[in-house]
């Protein structure tokens, strides 16, 4: 009994067989099945032998090791493929010996089989490695060198022709302190020390001399799992080179710069450091003597502090389209001095690159262009100033011309006498005094607004009224200012006063409003007649009418409001009728008919119709609960309470619990690149929406329909799409889906309610997110959320 039981636990098969071309079985252990597929029993009633299922390429060889073991009186150890019942092929190890009788005839085959079939899966995959990692070390272009902890050199790996690979590869077996100078084996030994605490690269550059030639040398030292350290060696001399011209140019070039009254000065990109010569500290203000070298370094963003707040931007954006391109710039800007005056600069700079390609520094020179800049502006003024007095000179022409052809014109006309002459005159000036006392307290004191007067040119020739001094209007009229030169009055502001002026010299009354420092203006404007009939000037007179603008704004806003309410009054009785009568239609039937079928053999019927029940009391409940979410939204009292947790097993446990009401044969898939995504945000809130859009998915989708549930990650957000294929929305119900008690025109025989999305769109907003979506009629949806990704607030 203890045989059998050993037997029969053996990882593999025991066997007994005839020593003939099938090796007929006379016994296997049951093991055989999991070996070949095969059962005791077909070997033993002759269904299969174990000659039959060895492959022929391998049976051949098989067949002569056991019969020069049988031969030789020893045992036979033999590897050979078979093919098992499923038609795979297994890789089997048999050891076994002959059995004779007394005239050593042979009687029978024992042994034992074993399944090795992983061990030489392993065995290939090992060599598949090997040959791989000789085939990288014969194409790398690097020296590669494996050394112990102690330094000696174990293996070498170079290209063909490589000059200095002899250095390494005459010296295996030989340790770096009899190869290298002192100095750098200290260094590589100092790598390893730091390599087994890091447990990360370290990079070595150094210099020998092979050959008579000194080499400069690039080691990158990696730690291996054995306690050695393999290490690459690249010879770096020729780029060592090529820095060293480019900097002999750049020196160069930096010395020719400072010839001359220019200030030079270099900026090395990397360190972010500005080094500057005297005759540059000058240029910012600076002496000197203030200084405890000839040079000096300040960052950029300190040298930016110099420059004026209104050319640092234009400043900043020049240099980095240079760097960007590699380029040259010039620039011309304003430098604040200690003392605060503003001084003018010229500047040229030019990018230089490393053998990368990558900007390293920048190297320009600069000088004081002020007194260039003064003499500019001095001119500019000069030429302003000729201008308005050669407009103020041929003003006063037409002024005095038009009175001179009054005067002559009075002077040809008048045949009265003189008395008569001085009468008129003293009653037209006694008229004049009082027009002009009536006119002065009308426009002082006009109530609520001003009055304006203006000529032809646009000319303020008076301003007047309660709101001038507050509006910064005092004097304009006492300086003869231009509508144009008046100061704070917008662009749009004057362009539209001035078309109405345009209109009323052509014999228009216009009116129309202006807006100006938050108040709203009312602006009526009258010709204003010489006494030839001609319109010399316009009248503007403007009434503030701020609150009642406001007013009006006000009982627009509550008209739209109540009108609003109105319609969600109107929706929320059409749909609380509609939506709460269906459940309780259902559920009242259901009720009658368990009261009818109260008879033994009915159980099944009346627990199909409680099913029913809670059926559409949960419905009604989640109808409630979206009543309760809005009321909770527009009464302010959902607060977010955000937590961190990984996105991907809440969407799973969601998915989870959704499937439930799920139609026949529909299926959601959940697709996501990344194992784990943590955020940090509401959970509820965030269960509310993927609840609401999923089930959404599934209800207005048919049976047999994939739905899509999509995560994916962009810089610092989180996007989430699902996806269905159901009946879509039309476009002209497109811009309204988020809207209350909203729902779309081809929903009317599907249950809803029209506010699940308006509380989503809230939610998300409400945890600093977005939702949009794109729709075909008939082909599906796609929801997008997108939300901040691991950001804590």
């Amino acid at each position: 009994m203890k045989l059998d039981a050993l037997i029969k636990n053996l990882p593999g098969l025991v066997y007994r067989c005839k020593n003939d071309k099938n090796w007929t079985t006379e016994f296997i252990s049951d093991g055989c099945f999991a070996l070949t597929g095969y059962h005791s029993a077909d070997f033993m009633n002759n269904r299969i032998q174990l000659g039959e299922i060895i492959l022929k390429k391998d049976y051949e060889l098989v067949w002569q090791k056991t019969q020069r073991a049988i031969a030789n009186k020893t045992s036979y150890n033999l590897e050979y493929r078979i093919k098992h019942k499923n038609g795979s092929i297994k890789y089997f190890w048999e050891q076994g010996q002959a059995i004779f009788d007394n005239n050593d005839c042979v009687i029978a085959l024992e042994g034992f089989v074993q399944d090795i079939s992983k061990q030489k899966e392993t065995e290939q995959k090992l060599l598949i490695k090997q040959v791989q990692k000789k085939a990288i070390l014969e194409t790398l272009p690097d020296i590669v060198i494996l050394y112990d902890k102690n330094g000696y050199h174990l293996e070498v790996h170079a290209p063909n022709n490589f000059e200095i690979a002899p250095l390494y590869e005459h010296n295996i077996g030989k340790n770096i302190d009899a190869v290298f100078p002192e100095e750098v084996c200290k260094m590589i030994k100092k790598a390893f020390v730091n390599c087994e605490e890091t447990k990360d690269i370290q990079i070595l550059e150094y210099a020998l001399v092979i050959d008579d030639k000194l080499r400069h040398l690039e080691s990158r030292i990696v730690p291996t799992d054995n306690g050695n350290y393999l290490t690459v060696i690249r010879d770096v001399t020729k780029i060592k080179q090529t820095d060293k011209i480019i900097k002999e140019n750049e020196e160069r070039l930096r010395l020719s710069l400072e010839v001359g009254e220019l200030g030079s000065w270099e900026w090395n990109l990397v360190t972010n450091k500005i080094l500057r010569d005297d005759y540059q500290n000058l240029l910012f203000g600076i002496k000197s003597t203030d200084t405890k070298a000839a040079k000096s370094s300040i960052t950029f963003q300190s040298f930016l502090e110099n420059v004026h707040p209104e050319d640092r931007e234009y400043l900043k954006s020049e240099i980095s389209e240079a760097v960007k391109n590699a380029s040259s710039y010039v620039v011309d800007y304003r430098i604040i001095h200690p003392d605060n005056s503003i001084h003018w600069l010229h500047e040229k700079g030019k990018i230089f690159k490393n053998t990368k390609g990558q900007p390293l520094r920048v190297i320009g020179v600069t000088h004081d262009i002020t007194a260039q800049k003064i003499a500019e502006q001095k001119l500019k003024d000069d030429e302003e100033a000729l201008r308005d007095y050669t407009e103020k000179l041929e003003n006063k022409v037409k002024e005095r011309t038009k009175e001179l052809t009054t005067t002559v014109q009075k002077l040809v006309e008048s045949n009265l006498s003189l008395e008569d002459q001085i009468q008129i005159t003293k009653s037209a000036e006694k008229e004049v005094v009082q027009n002009k006392y009536l006119l002065d307290n009308i426009s002082q004191n006009f109530p609520k607004g001003f009055v304006a007067v203006f000529d032809v040119d646009f000319k303020i020739l008076l301003v007047e009224g309660e709101e001038v001094e507050e509006l910064g209007f005092k004097g304009l009229a006492e300086s003869n200012t231009l509508l144009d030169n008046v100061l704070d009055v917008p662009y749009d502001v004057k362009k539209k006063v001035k078309t109405n002026i345009r209109k009323t010299f052509k014999g228009e009354h216009c009116s129309f409003e202006i807006a100006y420092q938050n108040r709203t203006f009312l602006v009526n404007t009258t010709p204003l007649y010489n006494s030839e009939n001609k319109i010399e000037q316009v009248l503007l007179v403007h009434n503030n009418i701020t609150l009642q603008k406001k007013a009006e704004f006000e009982i627009l806003n509550t008209l739209k409001k109540e009108q609003e309410l109105s319609e969600l009054k109107s929706r929320f009785i059409s749909m609380a009728s509609h939506e709460f009568r269906t459940p309780l239609s259902a559920i009242l039937s259901s009720a009658i008919l368990i009261e009818k079928l109260n008879k033994p053999g009915n159980e099944e019927k009346r627990l199909n119709h409680v099913s029913k029940i809670r059926s559409n009391v949960k419905d009604l409940v989640l109808i409630l609960n979206d009543f309760l979410s809005l009321s909770k939204l527009q009464e302010g009292k959902v607060l977010v309470q955000p937590s961190s947790f990984d996105l991907i097993d809440f969407s799973k446990s969601v998915i989870n619990e959704i499937e439930g009401i799920k139609k026949n044969g529909q299926i959601i898939s959940l697709i996501h690149q990344q194992p784990k995504i943590d955020i940090y945000l509401d959970s509820k809130l965030l269960k509310h929406i993927l609840f609401n859009l999923v089930s959404n998915a599934i209800k207005y989708s048919e049976e047999n329909k994939a739905i899509t549930f999509k995560i994916q990650t962009t810089n610092q957000n989180v996007v989430i799409e699902i996806t269905d294929q159901g009946i879509g929305i039309p476009k002209e119900d497109l811009d309204s889906m988020f809207q209350r008690f909203y729902r779309a025109n081809n929903t009317t025989n599907i249950q809803g309610t029209g506010l699940g999305l308006n509380i989503v769109k809230q939610y998300t907003e409400l945890m600093g997110g977005s939702i949009t979506f794109k729709s075909e009629l008939n082909v599906g949806s796609t929801f997008f959320i997108e939300f901040p990704l691991n950001i804590e607030k």
